[in-house]
């Protein structure tokens, strides 16, 4: 066997396997404890806005324009994983050096290493046709699906982290973004919060989505307008923030919502047919005779060959107007505690995972085996995607 066929083997037997093994670990890991991450990371960012806070009086930052999260690549090849808090505005953003503010990850990071020592075992058995050089560079690279928990653990946060009175305090830019990454490696930054003060006209607004260009939108914040009736099948929002928009009547068919949050939005009549709604938020918002026929948005669905795990906290639907809304053939796992749940067709749905309040289960017409497919409850219990 030539030494790529022996690395290949190596990769599909053992490394790709263990590597999920490890992820599925952590993924259940930070689901039975995301409530105290949040908690904990909230406090930390708390001190830090505070200090944020006094740079700014003292003049030495102007408006925040960013706060960056960021991993310190050598701090976690010496064995301690930590993720940096940084402020900077527009003329610092890439200049600020390293500061006291750490974020411990280790509840991350030892499920890397513990995916580490399991391929060194197996790369022994190769006797030498793998060298463990090669591999710890090949296994740099390889980090993100244990990363990105800690984007997952700092966009849950968020919405503590906005109720502090500290950071309401931070005299911010227009333009504001919260950052998960890599130090000094934008690439891999992701935004887990981003506020736009200057927004576009509803009808710059429209149109720019009804062009339905590729990226454009991701974590876009989008606030105040009116999009009624447009047309945009086949978008992609993924952690995009609508906050106050109308969407009455709109087709957003077969488009992804991956983490997409409809804060206080009119979507009365609107078409979300066949869309990926993994971890969507639509709490509090006017749903009736919404469709979400054929929506996928399950639990914990497993992309093996990239080791992501999608669905970590359900769909949001806790206080919304769902009346006359359509879910025929869907496949949700979705809060559905507090919603108005009048003449909602759940007719072919799979509900695996959901959560419905006892008082609605005369109200909402079910089989039995969808009934027992839902937990229920006494009284909603708000929990924050």
């Amino acid at each position: 066997m030539h030494d790529m066929e022996v690395w290949q083997q190596f990769l599909e037997e053992d490394v790709i396997p263990q590597r999920n093994a490890q992820i599925r670990a952590l993924h259940h890991y930070y689901v039975k404890n995301k409530a105290w991450i949040a908690a904990e990371f909230s406090a930390l960012f708390d001190r830090f806005c505070q200090a944020v806070l006094a740079r700014q009086q003292e003049g030495l930052l102007q408006k925040c324009a960013y706060i960056h999260i960021s991993l310190l690549r050598t701090s976690l090849n010496e064995g301690h994983p930590v993720y940096m808090l940084e402020a900077s505005d527009r003329e610092t953003d890439g200049k600020v050096g390293l500061g006291p503010f750490r974020y411990e990850a280790g509840w991350i990071y030892g499920f890397a290493e513990a995916w580490d020592q399991g391929c060194e075992e197996r790369r022994k058995r190769y006797m030498n046709r793998i060298e463990r050089h090669s591999f710890e560079v090949w296994m740099k690279e390889q980090l993100y699906p244990f990363h990105v928990y800690m984007v997952h653990a700092a966009r849950y946060a968020m919405d503590g982290v906005r109720e502090l009175a500290s950071f309401q305090e931070i005299e911010k830019d227009d333009s504001f973004e919260v950052r998960v990454g890599e130090y000094r490696d934008q690439e891999i930054s992701e935004s887990v919060y981003c506020v736009k003060e200057r927004q576009r006209t509803s009808i710059t607004c429209k149109g720019w989505l009804e062009n339905k260009l590729d990226q454009d939108y991701i974590y876009e914040h989008i606030a105040g307008v009116n999009l009624m009736r447009g047309e945009y099948e086949g978008i992609d929002v993924n952690y995009t923030r609508f906050e106050e928009v109308t969407l009455t009547g709109s087709t957003l068919a077969n488009s992804r919502m991956l983490g997409t949050r409809f804060e206080r939005c009119v979507c009365d009549q609107a078409d979300f047919q066949d869309c990926l709604v993994y971890d969507a938020d639509f709490r509090d918002c006017d749903l009736t005779y919404a469709r979400f026929d054929g929506v996928l948005g399950n639990r914990d669905y497993v992309a093996e060959a990239h080791g992501l795990v999608f669905g970590m906290n359900g769909v949001q639907f806790q206080g919304a107007d769902l009346t006359y809304a359509s879910f025929r053939g869907a496949k949700i796992a979705a809060d559905f505690t507090g919603a108005e749940l009048l003449e909602v067709d759940f007719t072919g749905a799979d509900l695996t995972g959901s959560r419905m309040l006892e008082r609605d289960a005369l109200r909402v017409e079910l089989t039995e085996e969808q009934r027992q497919m839902i937990s229920w409850v006494k009284e909603p219990v708000h929990e924050h995607a």
